[in-house]
């Protein structure tokens, strides 16, 4: 990845962590936010991040925070699961396109 396609990749999580905590009295950061919705756990004190991340971002932002590298929409869904998000459009075109990946590789 290129210097610039780095900075940008980091600047579309870094705009998804602002949009979050605005809304939440504890301040997570990008590195933890990513490591949390890609293991599946995290301090009770994270949750309400990463619901606010799977259910209220709008979808072109975590488009672009796939299309960086950041995050696949296979860790996405998978999160939807665990995270038992199950409400709103965010989360079902997550499921959308992760299905629409899986069949495009197969």
């Amino acid at each position: 990845m290129q210097n610039s396609e780095h900075i940008k990749s980091k600047n579309f999580i870094e705009i998804a962590v602002r949009q979050i905590n605005a809304s939440c009295p504890e301040k997570i950061n990008a590195a933890l936010l990513v490591a949390c919705l890609k293991a599946g756990t995290c301090r009770e004190k994270w949750k309400p991040h990463i619901w606010a991340f799977l259910e209220e971002l709008p979808i072109p932002l975590i488009h672009d925070i796939v299309l960086s590298g950041v995050l696949t929409f296979e860790e996405l869904a998978g999160a939807v699961e665990i995270w038992e998000c199950n409400d709103g459009p965010t989360t079902e075109w997550i499921r959308e396109m992760a299905a629409l990946r899986m069949e495009t590789t197969a």
